[in-house]
């Protein structure tokens, strides 16, 4: 497990923090850019859940544990975190 973060670490994390840069610097210039983003971030994990509760009933606190594990994965590596999402949100996409 230590390797594939160290991996996904080289791979994804300058490339990570040129993103993060980027946001950072436009939250810096205006807080209502912050709350846009904040709220739209709200809104796909709100998209995500009620998809899961209406098509997966029956895994819906599932879903509430893998939301926690994903937290302390992006607590523990960032890049791995940014992986995982970017996996996630295909799968959305693409199911």
């Amino acid at each position: 497990m230590a390797e594939i973060g160290k991996m996904a670490d080289e791979f994804f994390g300058k490339t990570a923090d040129k993103w993060f840069g980027k946001i950072l610097a436009d939250v810096n210039k205006k807080i209502n850019a912050f709350v846009a983003f904040f709220f739209f971030l709200l809104a796909v994990g709100m998209f995500i859940g009620v998809t899961v509760v209406q098509n997966y009933p029956e895994q819906a606190m599932l879903a509430v544990g893998l939301t926690a594990v994903a937290g302390l994965i992006a607590y523990i590596n960032r890049a791995l975190a940014i992986l995982v999402f970017v996996i996630m949100i295909a799968l959305i996409f693409f199911l």
